[in-house]
């Protein structure tokens, strides 16, 4: 997470946008996973995992590369450095 919100900071200006979806069933512990890690991102929470079924995630965490027409351009599943060149490569050239 630390380099996802580092990420989005480096990457703002190049129009990239992250949203954070939580699973979490409680609000609370929705609020104090913010509030203790420092989360700056978009977040929204999905208690009914309706964002799940519709994309089809089935392990936590997964990422869906969203380009600005809508289309899914990739997605990763398990945790991922984001500042992996190859990754910075790749966001910069959509």
């Amino acid at each position: 997470m630390p380099s996802l919100v580092q990420m989005q900071r480096r990457m703002r200006d190049k129009g990239v946008t992250v949203l954070a979806v939580s699973i979490d069933d409680s609000d609370d512990a929705y609020h104090r996973f913010l509030q203790h890690y420092g989360i700056d991102l978009l977040t929204v929470r999905d208690p009914g995992k309706t964002s799940s079924a519709l994309y089809g995630t089935f392990k936590f965490p997964e990422t869906y590369i969203i380009d600005r027409g809508g289309t899914v351009r990739r997605k990763f599943i398990g945790p991922v450095e984001w500042s992996d060149p190859e990754i910075v490569d790749f966001l910069s050239k959509l």
